[in-house]
């Protein structure tokens, strides 16, 4: 065939290849384009009415760019060639019988009726009917990911290999293109869209680059390079993001939505040569094609089965070390492609307990495996295992598991840097500030209203309240979605200058801003920052008190203009409810509190002066005497201020400030009480009275250095500035929702053996950090049955656990929990339910109940107490605690049970 097939002619070539080896092949329509053209693509497998149990399927895909033509007519000839060598030639025999093989010639059949042969370089028909470039149309994981909607925005062309895609356990896939001569692999789409040279690395990045490898070495030409084309490549493959950015590429969109593993293939410098190059073009193709299609069978294959032999679908197999799963098709069988090398790969299904095996992939390429997995319903759900999103197209891009997140893909969360390896490149390039001046009110204002007008898609300005002589205490939040809660992703904030006249801070935080703002487009690592974490940035506290401090002056400004302690100035949790009821409190202060409690805090950072030491909570005491007051989570607080303190390049040198030789603090961090006794103090409040972990961080010796200092300053800060913010991403993160979908806010989640709540947001999501270990977590509503889980938390990104609760169909009555209490009969023989005890929300309000209808209480044994105890301590272990005092003579323990909102924390000066 000496000529491009056109529409009508490749229809009928189809169908009559088809007909002619129909054993072995078969014509689909995968649907229509704009102009009605269907999107032809030919099946090719041995037992061509069957699914097969183990075999792989694999893909081609061409002409997606009407006018570049070399991948279509190569795949015209590929159909041929399979069709007419099986049973005559070894390799196609061998290819065809182990393989679910699929061509589609044209994705894009409009676009190339439109263009024009010997066009080279013209982008005529290159879109579809629409116009629309159909590598632009697939939703983007950095980009339109929780927006796209699959009937509005896919142009019929995109949505019908979305659903292929979807419907379809393809394992091995390419799409030929033209215009240059490389074989490309993911991510084609960087997280900050720079146009090029910025890489966007899959987890599967040496696997991509070996599938890459094979087609360029194989083909005649693409290794070496075309001294015709204008660029070349080392090898002829490129990470397709480092090439330029592509945002709605296919070749991703199959990797992030399927198992199937894609790469483009550019196949000729001239988009559409002339008829009479199609010769040669096969020549340096054919060889390529094979080879590549072999490359499905490579990896670990095989199957998962229960310990019956039952094959179990939907199945998640996962490989340690790559945060990238595949799942079973309905005969358990599965295809993982993986480069020579060992492994542990684990498979895991809902109900049963996950197994583990120990893998050799050999350099010949493959290895079979089964796996039987034995039931186990108390396992955890699936969803926790699956380490990327991926959605249902079906439903307007519905999340495919139960949580409804907004939140973005592993490529994109692996950007955020947890070490000071992972910022060396950035800040040895990025854009560094070169003015280090201290502003004043007005000045600070302009800084943060002209920043708010220059990084608008980022940046949201705006004021929490107003100083007591009427400055308003503004902040800064930078996010990719500014001005609004996205469900899934975390808040952090910092508060600089609550004390006027301890100034680092603040001026520490407007060189944050700036910083964040003019390179989160060229850095991937600041870009995953500001694209995952709602940011809020306050750099003063204390605008008033800044206005009356002096360089160099330890007191003055300290104070608001009340002359009040701001860090004095919080409810306390020693604090008498009559005291906290009476005391008038600051305008700052209040706005804070309302602040703090009026959104989803995750992490928080208060900046101070006069000394140089992570501080953590508690900082009070229930005497008032110096002492180590820890919090129920004392050690995550310390790791959170060692987190700063180590990546600050002396602050964990342990030396005292001039003139206070008696400050020395371990490894740079301390205790807050055991350092100094605060009552009122906001970091204590932020963990008591919301969700965020807050530490206060003394920034350097002197409070009001002068301007020349701060460039050294920051040099020292900008470090753990950054590291100390990504903090807010480990940990466990989820949603909470009903088992109808409801999403549930002010749901509580809690972690055994830590006193201490987290409460979900009003989109049913959460955060609670925690370091790398194995808990027990429970989520409770009001009105649904409680859920618990044991999970695993890693080192890095926060694992994902989601619950699903269902709703109590009745309530629990006080004798159904306790057997031993004895009703007596109404007159029409039903036992009246008393004290009906449900989970609340916090606070709790407690509404008399008033116990009626019992003739009796039985006496409880000591067995029987110690019953009565363990149910009530478990069914409400937010409010409960239960403590030994000492013992009896005969060795009993004698039990103190406590009911309280905040169970098992001293109340100096509350009633008890």
């Amino acid at each position: 065939m000496d000529h491009y097939v056109h529409y009508e002619e490749l229809t009928k070539l189809l169908k009559r290849l088809t007909d002619k080896y129909a054993s072995i092949s078969k014509l689909h329509s995968i649907g229509k384009s704009v102009q009605g053209r269907d999107l032809w693509a030919v099946q090719i497998t041995d037992k061509i009415n069957e699914v097969e149990p183990g075999e792989p399927m694999f893909k081609y895909v061409g002409n997606m760019h009407g006018n570049e033509a070399i991948g279509r007519q190569v795949l015209i000839y590929l159909i041929e060639y399979l069709l007419k060598n099986y049973k005559h030639q070894p390799r196609v025999t061998k290819l065809i019988d182990t393989t679910n093989i699929y061509i589609m010639p044209s994705m894009n059949p409009d676009g190339f009726e439109a263009a024009s042969e010997g066009d080279c370089a013209g982008i005529q028909g290159r879109p579809n009917a629409n116009g629309k470039d159909l590598n632009r149309n697939f939703p983007d994981q950095f980009n339109n990911w929780a927006t796209y909607n699959i009937e509005h925005d896919a142009q019929p062309e995109t949505r019908a290999i979305i659903n292929w895609v979807r419907n379809s356990r393809f394992v091995l896939s390419a799409n030929l293109h033209g215009g240059s001569l490389v074989a490309s692999y993911p991510f084609d789409s960087n997280s900050v869209h720079i146009a090029q040279d910025v890489a966007s690395p899959t987890p599967d990045n040496s696997v991509f680059r070996h599938l890459a490898t094979v087609y360029a070495t194989k083909h005649r030409t693409m290794s070496k390079g075309d001294p015709t084309c204008h660029e070349h490549f080392p090898g002829g493959i490129t990470n397709g993001a480092k090439w330029y950015d592509v945002p709605g590429g296919m070749e991703d969109i199959n990797y992030l939505l399927s198992n199937c593993f894609e790469i483009t293939l550019e196949l000729s410098c001239c988009k559409y040569p002339t008829a009479n190059h199609l010769e040669q073009e096969w020549a340096k193709n054919k060889e390529a094609l094979l080879s590549y299609i072999e490359e499905t069978h490579n990896g670990v294959h095989g199957f998962v089965k229960d310990q019956n032999g039952k094959p179990i679908l939907d199945a998640v197999v996962h490989v340690q070390g790559i945060k990238h799963n595949v799942t079973t098709a309905k005969n358990g069988d599965f295809w993982r492609l993986l480069v020579p090398g060992d492994y542990q790969v684990y498979a895991c299904a809902k109900g049963h307990r996950c197994v583990m095996k120990k893998i050799n992939v050999p350099k010949t390429g493959h290895v079979n495996v089964e796996f039987q997995l034995p039931v186990d319903e108390n396992a955890n759900p699936i969803e926790d295992l699956l380490l990327r999103m991926r959605r249902d197209l079906s439903n307007s891009f519905s999340p495919l598991t139960t949580s409804p997140m907004h939140y973005l893909t592993d490529s994109t969360l692996g950007y955020i840097p947890f070490s000071a390896n992972d910022l060396k490149d950035v800040f040895s390039k990025w854009s560094k500030p070169l003015t280090f001046i201290h502003h004043n009110y007005d000045q600070m204002t302009t800084f943060l209203q002209n920043y708010a007008k220059g990084f608008p898609e980022i940046t949201k300005l705006y004021t929490i309240g107003k100083s007591v002589e009427g400055r308003e205490l503004w902040v800064l939040e930078i996010s990719d979605n500014p001005g609004k809660h996205e469900p899934g992703e975390p808040e952090f904030k910092y508060v600089g200058n609550m004390h006027g006249n301890e100034v680092v801070g603040r001026e520490m935080l407007l060189l944050l801003i700036k910083v964040l703002c003019v390179n989160y487009k060229s850095y991937p690592q600041i870009g995953a920052i500001v694209k995952n974490t709602r940011i809020h940035i306050m750099p003063s506290m204390n605008p008033d008190g800044y206005e009356q401090a002096i360089i160099g002056d330890d007191r003055a400004g300290r104070e608001n203009v009340h002359n009040v302690d701001l860090n004095r100035d919080f409810p306390d949790r020693f604090d008498s409810d009559a005291e906290i009821r009476s005391k008038i409190r600051q305008p700052e202060t209040l706005a804070l509190i309302k602040w703090i409690t009026s959104n989803p805090f995750v992490l928080s950072a208060n900046l101070h002066g006069g000394s140089l030491v992570a501080n953590y909570p508690y900082d009070n005491t229930p005497d008032g005497q110096v002492a180590y007051s820890k919090s129920p989570d004392d050690a995550l607080f310390r790791e959170l201020a060692l987190t700063y303190s180590n990546a600050h390049p002396v602050m964990n040198h342990a030396k005292s400030c001039p003139g206070y030789s008696d400050e020395i603090f371990e490894k740079g961090i301390t205790n807050g009480a055991k350092w100094y006794v605060v009552n009122g103090g906001m970091q204590d409040f932020n963990y008591l009275h919301s969700n965020c972990f807050e530490i206060t961080v003394e920034m350097g010796c002197t409070k009001f250095p002068k301007a020349d200092r701060l460039h050294s300053y920051w040099d020292a800060h900008k470090l753990p500035l950054i590291l100390f913010m990504t903090q807010v991403h480990k940990g466990v993160r989820g949603f909470v929702m009903s088992d109808d979908g409801k999403l549930l806010k002010r749901a509580v989640i809690t972690v055994s053996g830590i006193n201490h709540m987290v409460y979900t947001a009003d989109d049913g999501d959460y955060w609670r950090l925690l370091l790398p270990g194995t808990y027990n977590i429970m989520a409770a509503a009001d009105g649904y049955d409680s859920e618990k889980k044991e999970i695993i938390v890693p080192h890095g990104l926060a694992l994902v656990v989601n619950f699903t609760l269902k709703a109590t169909k009745k309530k629990p009555t006080l004798s159904q929990i306790l057997p031993h209490v004895v009703g007596k009969p109404h007159s029409d023989g039903q036992k009246e339910d008393v004290h009906t005890l449900q989970s609340t929300k916090q606070p709790i309000t407690i509404k008399p109940q008033y116990i009626s209808g019992f003739a009796s209480w039985s006496h409880h044994n000591y067995k029987q107490m110690i019953a009565f105890f363990e149910n009530f301590s478990q069914a409400y272990s937010d409010i409960t605690s239960q403590t030994s005092i000492g013992e009896s003579i005969e060795g009993r323990k004698i039990y103190s049970f406590e009911v309280s909102e905040d169970a098992g924390i001293p109340k100096e000066g509350r009633h008890q």
